[in-house]
């Protein structure tokens, strides 16, 4: 079963910044991850999903953008299967923006809290930033044109230039130690879940890890994961084992052990939980929602 996902990235040679063009009708869960560009993501249509990014969870769907500052973990969990999808994400290397803005590394981006933005921010977004990343998803379906990297090299400036001079704020003072310290130790409980979830991670191993209390680990996962330790493995493991599912590396029973369920049973109750249907009900939904025809690209 061919998984139908559009992604168009501009080749490194012509610009030093990523566009991502999904179009995608399976179920499009982003697991856990970070990495130090800056990301923004424009939901042009797009069914209801929870965000993380930032120690915080939002709930966006059609209209709304939300970003990822330098090495902030960030997922998406989509809530429903709804096509048609259409988003566009760009992401700037650290090193890019601060070769053409300095003072990048003294503040972070804030935007995903659509009710603490003022009203003139919220107009930009939807006035300025909403129609530059409609026209960049219609320049990245246009393979034909012999002009759209000239032009999608001007929109990436153009909402760069709009997201610092609007959604910028510097740091406050005496908050950057123990913010990167913060950081880091996300970092290693991301990374020690993401290696070994297929086993039965314990509050005490990611303790070992950090060099921290139990609970004080327990309240910092919670804090800047968005769920207890139990929860937060069950997630990562549910992610892979989905994705496993709908790129066909085995049946049912097979990926259910591949990624450390001790049976099927027990992975439909973690699928229902987190996507809202078994693995059947979701291999359905992928039969069910494939298109018709195929992607250009």
């Amino acid at each position: 079963m061919q998984e139908t996902v559009h992604e168009v990235v501009v080749p490194s040679e012509r610009e030093q910044v990523y566009f991502v063009f999904h179009d995608t009708v399976a179920s499009d869960n982003i697991p856990p991850h970070w990495h130090r560009s800056i990301e923004i993501d424009c939901m042009l249509s797009w069914p209801p999903s929870d965000v993380f990014s930032g120690g915080r969870q939002y709930r966006m769907q059609t209209g709304r953008l939300w970003m990822a500052n330098p090495e902030d973990t960030h997922y998406v969990h989509t809530l429903a299967n709804d096509p048609p999808r259409r988003a566009v994400s760009i992401l700037y290397p650290l090193h890019y923006v601060r070769g053409l803005y300095p003072d990048i590394d003294r503040g972070r981006f804030e935007i995903n809290d659509i009710d603490a933005l003022t009203d003139e921010q919220r107009s930009i977004i939807w006035d300025d930033l909403f129609p530059l990343f409609a026209r960049a998803a219609d320049l990245m379906e246009q393979a034909s044109d012999p002009l759209r990297y000239i032009e999608l090299a001007t929109i990436q400036l153009e909402v760069l230039h709009t997201l610092i001079r609007h959604f910028f704020v510097p740091n406050r003072l005496g908050t950057l130690d123990a913010e990167l310290e913060n950081v880091e130790r996300v970092h290693a409980i991301v990374d020690y879940v993401e290696a070994h979830y297929t086993e039965d991670v314990r509050l005490e191993d990611l303790c070992e890890v950090c060099h921290l209390s139990r609970g004080y680990m327990a309240r910092f996962v919670k804090a800047h994961l968005g769920h207890t330790v139990g929860g937060y493995v069950g997630l990562v493991r549910a992610e892979h084992a989905r994705s496993d599912l709908v790129s066909g590396r085995g049946n049912q029973s097979e990926v259910a052990a591949l990624n450390g369920y001790s049976g099927l049973r027990t992975m439909n109750r973690q699928f229902e939980e987190y996507f809202g249907k078994t693995a059947k009900e979701l291999l359905a939904d992928m039969s069910n929602n494939e298109r018709p025809y195929a992607h250009k690209g």
